[in-house]
């Protein structure tokens, strides 16, 4: 999602493209009278615990706790989370270089470096117009999804396979999210892990969610890969309706 440490722009992941062209869109409108605000936060969700990449000295005894931000509301936020606001492309590279030092990463049979959580970079976009009498607000969310793993394969123990188990558990959890989506249930069930429950309004309700799939071309790989592009075709299935515009 971020790209190597030496990034170029035939390099970059998601998020500093994602960025560049915000950045370079909000310059545009500037001459249409309108005015934005960015904050960002970067957080990963370890064991289900949520972790704020953002803070080089991370107190233990912190602890940060999803919240609505009111009753009236389902928007959500991170309580003690690090929200910082941002005027620049440079200054976003700065906090994803931060950030990247401090996931949780470990070894397993199958993968020398594999991300242990998943982690979560939002971006919030607020913006003015002042000639029109219009505000507008909305939320991007990037997320760098852990992969499931087979445990008869990865051989984890210890922390490994409580590791393992909190990713493919959260996994499951989100692919039922989808289902009760695509089913249009009177329940979804948002709050039966940390990810779906922080991201509830980037998955349902006024958004519109692009999902990537990485396979591996190893035929060792074929179960994984297999379902991988099982998932991936349940989450395409899913239609919620059409997203609009947040103006007030």
């Amino acid at each position: 999602m971020e790209g190597p440490d030496n990034v170029s722009v035939e390099t970059m992941g998601m998020i500093p493209r994602a960025i560049r062209q915000i950045f370079s869109c909000a310059e545009e409108l500037k001459i249409k009278g309108w005015q934005y605000k960015f904050t960002a936060s970067f957080l990963e969700i370890y064991n289900e615990t949520i972790k704020d990449l953002l803070v080089n000295r991370p107190d233990k005894k912190q602890e940060y706790d999803i919240r609505k931000v009111n009753n009236t509301s389902n928007e959500v936020y991170v309580t003690n989370l690090r929200y910082v606001e941002v005027s620049s492309v440079e200054e976003v590279h700065d906090l994803l270089h931060a950030a990247k030092t401090h996931r949780s990463v470990a070894k397993t049979a199958l993968n020398d470096r594999s991300s242990r959580s998943h982690s979560v970079f939002q971006l919030k976009i607020e913006g003015e117009n002042k000639l029109r009498d219009v505000h507008t607000s909305s939320v991007l969310s990037l997320i760098d999804l852990a992969g499931s793993e087979r445990l008869d394969r990865s051989l984890s123990t210890g922390d490994r396979l409580k590791e393992t188990q909190s990713i493919n558990t959260s996994l499951s959890t989100l692919g039922m999210v989808i289902t009760s989506l695509c089913n249009k249930d009177s329940h979804i069930p948002y709050r039966n892990s940390k990810l779906t429950y922080l991201l509830q309004n980037s998955l349902g309700g006024n958004s519109k969610v692009l999902m990537f799939v990485n396979i591996s071309p190893l035929e060792e790989n074929f179960a994984e890969s297999l379902n991988s592009l099982r998932f991936a075709s349940k989450v395409n299935e899913c239609v919620i309706g059409t997203a609009r515009a947040n103006r007030k």
